[in-house]
């Protein structure tokens, strides 16, 4: 019995010992978890804070070289310092932006030298009296009193200058850009083959010479040496 007694008594105190370190032991798995978690939340903190310090040590570099180049990195007194800033506020560009900003304007003067080139304007203050019919009528038909001033419809070069036939008195304009402009049946011309004219230039006058009925301006385009409807590019 009492041999009994001795070894329940044995084994519960071996069941408490093991109950107790079971119990430890999960304690710190749970603990060492929490370790490992914290470590791992520390070590992300640190590298933003690494990036925050190369932030700031490039702040604190950007403020030298202001400072160098405002004259004020060994000037202590505020007033001073913002009064020198205000001074070359206006002064210090940056590179970038001038550049950008020579690129558009750049892009802007070629813009606007295309839109020179483009026979877009009316070439005589006048109204139309036949329009354009393809492989009938090549051009339209200005009535207009002699005498009356013929302008370029777009810059470019005097290709022709002289009579051509039943068209009679012709200037023709070589845009450069695919386009080509010719002014018929004029009673003058004021420009020569070669010359260089500008968009609403004056380059002739209203006249009927050639096969003409009466003072008017026959006007054509063409675009890459196709005849096309002149009355097409107006008001583009």
């Amino acid at each position: 019995m009492k041999a009994a007694t001795l070894i329940l008594t044995f084994l519960m105190l071996t069941l408490g010992i093991m109950t107790y370190r079971a119990i430890k032991i999960n304690a710190d798995v749970i603990t060492a978890k929490k370790n490992f978690a914290q470590n791992r939340e520390l070590i992300k903190k640190q590298k933003q804070y690494e990036q925050y310090f190369l932030q700031l040590d490039s702040i604190y570099s950007m403020e030298r070289q202001i400072q160098n180049i405002l004259n004020t990195y060994y000037e202590n007194n505020p007033e001073k310092i913002k009064s020198i800033i205000d001074k070359n506020r206006l002064q210090y560009v940056s590179d970038i932006k001038t550049k950008l900003d020579l690129q558009a304007n750049e892009e802007n003067k070629k813009d606007e030298k295309e839109v020179e080139k483009i026979p877009d304007i009316l070439p005589v203050i006048g109204t139309v009296s036949k329009k354009y019919l393809e492989g009938t009528h090549d051009g339209i038909d200005f009535a207009a009193k002699e005498g009356d001033p013929i302008f370029a419809s777009a810059s470019g070069k005097i290709s022709f200058s002289e009579d051509k036939g039943d068209l009679g008195l012709t200037i023709i304009i070589n845009h450069g850009n695919g386009y080509e402009s010719s002014y018929s049946h004029l009673k003058k011309s004021y420009v020569k083959r070669n010359d260089f004219v500008k968009k609403g230039q004056t380059i002739g006058s209203i006249g009927s010479t050639g096969n003409s009925t009466g003072p008017h301006l026959h006007y054509e385009i063409k675009y890459n040496s196709q005849n096309i409807d002149p009355e097409s590019l107006f008001n583009q």
